[in-house]
């Protein structure tokens, strides 16, 4: 059996997901209660990769403090290095990876890739490398390839003009085939190779440097197109939508922790919901969480661990951290409430609202749709 070494680049900064990274690095927000790094090595560990090195940066301490108290089954190395960028970052860990075959993945996306048949992909095609990509309907956020018939890869064409399509189009050659409406995922399979080629130029970031230099320099690389759930948590927005689509299942088999107690109802150990018929389907509530008399858990809501809700309270399309408190006869409607915020009576939260951990809302307050709130904030004071 072909051994693997698994790197996650865990070093961003998660500017775009403020405030909510304010506080913590983005590999360690929580998706439906668990954090995206979780989802990255359970993404390799269960394709059977036992050997990972995660690369950290911005307040790397913090990642390095948590997957210390973790026990995932596997080898986990966190070496103490400075990355540029994520070809750079491979190239300051080369010394640890020892196998033939490395696997490079990030640890702030969510997806369902068959991992295992992704690896197994590189390995029958062979070449330096194999680049993951998933088709989108998305068109803001594609690009084209051109492959043969083998997906060996000859081409990228990164969002191009009308004209840049046009003249695709125009190869005639049968074999060639243009594929259109790409994500590059940012996983990446290659052999020990790559390292070499690391070693002995200044290439800093795979999609930008790596890749058209490999193909500049007749390297074989490869694109494993398929159609899978892949998601980039990346500002406010889209880590809602992140935390909705896993509770429609609609990256199964990831779901959100919890017994299901029916469909698409997730409920942890030692809750206490005195009515479960005020829980409404695609909602997921915690371990040791309380939901009051009459309060009503609506659609598309995650809740997290140790949070306690009031009577008369409504909440909807919302993603509600851990140790959070929220009082009686509120409405919390289509927003996200980050780790130990207290809110009190009577208050009002408009969508697309984020409050960031640590914060307080004085009881009565009526927040404006739209606000983003800093860690520790006094809101209503």
């Amino acid at each position: 059996m072909v051994e693997w070494t698994g790197i996650i680049l865990a070093g961003g900064l998660g500017k775009r997901l403020r405030p909510v990274t304010a506080d913590r690095p983005k590999p360690l927000v929580p998706v439906v209660g668990k954090p995206m790094i979780v989802y990255a090595i359970d993404l390799l560990r269960y394709a059977g990769v036992k050997n990972l090195i995660i690369v950290v940066k911005y307040m790397g301490d913090k990642i390095r403090n948590f997957l210390a108290n973790q026990d995932f089954g596997v080898t986990i190395e966190i070496p103490d290095v400075d990355p540029l960028d994520t070809a750079d970052a491979v190239r300051k860990v080369s010394d640890y990876i020892k196998t033939e075959y490395l696997v490079v993945s990030m640890a702030d996306i969510i997806t369902n890739i068959h991992m295992a048949e992704f690896l197994d992909f590189k390995l029958k095609k062979g070449g330096i490398g194999a680049i993951s990509l998933v088709s989108t309907d998305d068109p803001n956020r594609f690009g084209v390839i051109i492959t043969d018939e083998n997906y060996k890869i000859h081409s990228f064409l990164e969002k191009p003009e009308s004209i840049e399509l046009y003249l695709s189009s125009m190869i005639s050659t049968q074999n060639v085939h243009l594929h259109k409406n790409l994500i590059n995922t940012g996983i990446y399979a290659f052999h020990r190779e790559i390292l070499e080629i690391l070693d002995r130029t200044p290439l800093m970031d795979f999609g930008k440097d790596v890749f058209p230099y490999l193909l500049e320099n007749n390297y074989s690389l490869y694109g494993y197109i398929a159609r899978y759930y892949w998601q980039d948590a990346g500002n406010p927005q889209f880590y809602k939508y992140t935390n909705w689509d896993l509770l429609r299942k609609w990256a199964w088999p990831i779901v959100p922790p919890g017994k299901e107690i029916r469909e698409y109802i997730w409920i942890g150990f030692n809750s206490q919901i005195p009515d479960l018929g005020k829980i409404h389907q695609h909602v997921a509530i915690g371990n040791n969480t309380s939901i009051g008399l009459n309060t009503r858990v609506e659609t598309l809501t995650a809740i997290g661990n140790h949070v306690k809700i009031g009577d008369d309270t409504l909440i909807r399309e919302s993603v509600i951290w851990d140790n959070v408190q929220i009082g009686n006869h509120c409405q919390i409607l289509n927003s996200i409430i980050c780790e130990n915020v207290e809110i009190g009576n009577d208050v009002i939260i408009e969508p697309n609202t984020v409050i960031a951990s640590n914060s307080k809302v004085k009881a009565g307050t009526k927040v404006p749709a739209g606000q983003l709130f800093d860690p520790y904030s006094q809101i209503g004071f």
